[in-house]
C-alpha cells in the first residue's frame, strides 16, 4: 500500500529529510573536486595499523602522531611493498599505482568498511590526502587531550581531488610588529589544515626589522622599533626551523624584505644608507620632516653603499628560504628625496631616467638581476609596474585587479590579492565577500589567464592586533578564501559552504583558534 502524505507534510517531510542528509554529509574544507559517499564506515580501533610504501614513512608517522594524541591508541606503521589494497583494518598511504594527471598535489582517497587507501602521485598529495582523511574523522581528533570512549568512525567515501590553484597563500606581517615562533608555527598548522601551501612572511617594514642579518646588528636595536612594536625578532636559527617545519607540511615560504620603501629601522640602524639631504632631527625618527609631511623612510637607491648592503641581506635570505621566490615589496615608495638628492640626481642622469618612477624601475631591475644570479625569481606588489617592469619579474596586485591584468597581458605571472577581497585586517569585509572572489578576471583571455598562479590574502599588523587578534581577523574568512583557491570555481554554493563549516569551526575549536563568529564587523570572540 501507498500511503499518500498531505502535499504540506509531504514537503515537511522531505526538508526534514534533505536536512537530515546533509548533516551526515562529510564537512569537508575545502570541498574536493570529486566525492561520492559509500554506504557504512571504516572505524578505527587500538589495533589499526598504518601501512606505506618507503616513499611515504614520514607521511606515515604524521598520520600516525596525528591519531595517537586524541585517541590514545599506538597506530603502529608497517611498509607495505603491493600497491594496491590495504590489508583489512588498516590505512594505505602510497604513491603506486597513482593518477598522474593528478599532478602533485592530487589524490584518491576511497574508505570503505574494511580498509582506506590514500594514493597519490607525490608526496605533497599524499599529504593533502591525509589532511581530507582527518576531516572525515569528527572534530575531536583535532584534540590536544585523549578522548576516551569515542567512536572514531570515517563515513566511507569515494575521493579524487586537486587544487585549481598552484598559489594558495596567506600572508603574515612580521614586520610593522612581531609575533612569536610559536604562533608562527600554529599558524602554519591552520593553513595545512586548509591546504595553503604559501606562506608569505613580511618581515620588515616600518615596525620594526624582525629577522637577524649577520654583520648588521644595528637591525635589532630596540632603539630602531616603532612605538608600540612588540619586542623580539627571529634569529637565523628560528627561521630555519620555522622553514623546516613549513617544509614539513608542504608548505613553501616568500619572504618578505621591503624595499625601497618603508625602512625605517634600516635607515636609523644606518643612516649612511638615506639620501643624505637635511632632515627635522627633532622629529626624527617617527614625527614629521619640516614640511609637515610624514618622513618616508626609503632608501638612497643612488648610493651604491645602498646595493652593498641589499644584496648581503638577500644573499642571506636566499641561504635561508629555498623556495623560488624573493619578495622586495616595491610598494608605497615616495620618490620626493630622490629627485633632490645628489646621489640620485647623478645616478638618474648616469642612467638617462626622466622620472623617480624610472629610478624605482632601476632600482628593481637591478636587484631582479642580482636574485636571478643566485637561482630566484623577484616579486613585488603591482607598483613595480610603474617605470616599467623588470624583465621576468612576478606582480603582486593588490591595488585592485588592474595591474595583475596588466601584467598578465604583458607576459608575467601573476598573483591576485585585492585589499577589497583579501585584506583580511579589515574586519568589516564580509565572509560572503570572500567566498565570492574570483582571482581570475573576466577581462583576461585564455593566454594571460594561465599567468594567474593563484591568490593570497594579507594579514597586515600595522595597528599592532595581538595574536588572539589575529586569528579573528584570519579565521574563517582564509576557510572561505582556501575553497576560492582550491575547489573547482562551478563547485562553489556559499549555503552548502556554511553547513561544512559549522563542523570546521568546530575543530578550530580544538586547535583553541579565536576565530571570529562575524565577520561582517568587530568579532565577537575578539578580546
Amino acid at each position: 500500500m501507498r500511503i499518500q502524505f498531505p502535499a504540506a507534510i509531504s514537503a515537511a517531510f522531505l526538508w526534514a529529510a534533505a536536512a537530515l542528509a546533509a548533516v551526515n554529509e562529510p564537512a569537508l574544507m575545502p570541498q574536493p573536486q570529486s566525492l561520492t559517499r559509500l554506504d557504512g564506515a571504516f572505524k578505527l580501533a587500538p589495533a589499526t595499523r598504518i601501512y606505506t610504501d618507503t616513499a611515504s614513512v614520514d607521511t606515515g608517522h604524521l598520520l600516525a602522531a596525528k591519531l595517537r594524541q586524541p585517541t590514545g591508541w599506538p597506530f603502529r606503521l608497517s611498509r607495505k611493498s603491493a600497491p594496491d589494497l590495504a590489508p583489512t583494518g588498516g590505512i594505505l598511504l602510497t604513491t603506486r599505482g597513482a593518477d598522474a594527471s593528478l599532478g602533485a598535489e592530487g589524490y584518491e582517497l576511497v574508505a570503505r568498511t574494511n580498509a582506506v587507501i590514500v594514493r597519490a602521485p607525490a608526496q605533497a598529495g599524499l599529504f593533502y590526502g591525509v589532511q581530507t582523511l582527518l576531516q572525515l574523522l569528527p572534530p575531536e581528533i583535532f584534540s590536544t587531550n585523549v578522548v576516551r570512549n569515542f567512536d572514531w568512525q570515517i563515513p566511507c567515501v569515494r575521493i579524487t581531488d586537486q587544487p585549481r590553484f598552484k598559489w594558495r597563500g596567506l600572508m603574515l606581517d612580521s614586520g610593522h610588529d612581531f609575533q612569536n615562533q610559536d604562533f608562527v608555527k600554529r599558524y602554519l598548522d591552520l593553513m595545512a589544515l586548509h591546504k595553503f601551501n604559501l606562506f608569505h612572511w613580511h618581515l620588515t617594514d616600518l615596525g620594526t626589522w624582525s629577522v637577524a642579518i649577520k654583520g648588521y646588528p644595528k637591525l635589532l636595536d630596540p632603539a630602531t622599533r616603532a612605538p608600540g612594536v612588540k619586542p623580539g625578532y627571529y634569529t637565523q636559527d628560528e627561521i630555519r626551523e620555522v622553514v623546516r617545519y613549513a617544509a614539513a607540511r608542504y608548505i613553501t615560504i616568500l619572504p618578505e624584505i621591503d624595499m625601497p620603501g618603508h625602512e625605517s629601522p634600516a635607515l636609523l640602524a644606518y643612516p649612511e644608507l638615506d639620501c643624505p639631504l637635511p632632515h627635522n632631527e627633532a622629529g626624527w625618527p617617527y614625527n614629521t620632516v619640516a614640511n609637515g609631511k610624514p618622513r618616508p623612510w626609503e632608501f638612497c637607491v643612488g648610493n651604491e653603499k645602498t646595493y652593498v648592503f641589499l644584496e648581503e641581506v638577500l644573499s642571506q635570505m636566499v641561504e635561508l628560504f629555498p623556495g623560488r621566490y624573493i619578495d622586495i615589496g616595491g610598494d608605497e615608495c615616495p620618490k620626493e628625496r630622490w629627485l633632490h638628492c645628489p646621489l640620485c640626481q647623478a645616478r638618474m642622469k648616469e642612467e638617462q631616467l626622466a622620472t623617480g618612477e624610472e629610478l624605482q624601475s632601476y632600482f628593481i631591475r637591478r636587484m631582479e638581476k642580482f636574485l636571478e644570479s643566485k637561482g630566484r625569481r623577484l616579486i613585488g606588489w603591482d607598483e613595480i609596474l610603474e617605470g616599467g617592469l623588470a624583465p621576468n619579474a612576478t606582480v603582486m596586485s593588490w591595488r585592485g585587479m588592474d595591474g595583475g591584468i596588466a601584467a598578465a597581458k604583458a607576459g608575467h605571472d601573476v598573483v591576485m590579492a585585492p585589499g577589497e577581497w583579501t585584506y583580511f585586517d579589515n574586519p568589516k569585509t564580509p565572509l560572503e565577500k570572500v567566498y565570492s572572489f574570483e582571482p581570475v578576471p573576466k577581462e583576461l583571455a585564455a593566454a594571460p589567464a594561465a599567468h594567474v598562479l593563484g591568490a593570497e590574502a594579507e594579514m597586515w599588523a600595522d595597528l599592532h592586533p595581538s595574536e588572539k587578534e589575529i586569528e579573528a581577523l584570519v579565521y574563517p574568512r582564509a576557510t572561505a578564501l582556501a575553497e576560492v583557491l582550491w575547489s573547482p570555481k562551478e563547485a562553489r554554493n556559499f549555503d552548502d559552504f556554511k553547513r561544512r563549516l559549522k563542523t570546521d569551526n568546530q575543530r578550530l575549536d580544538q586547535f583553541g583558534v579565536n576565530y571570529q563568529l562575524d565577520s561582517s564587523g568587530p568579532s565577537q570572540r575578539m578580546p
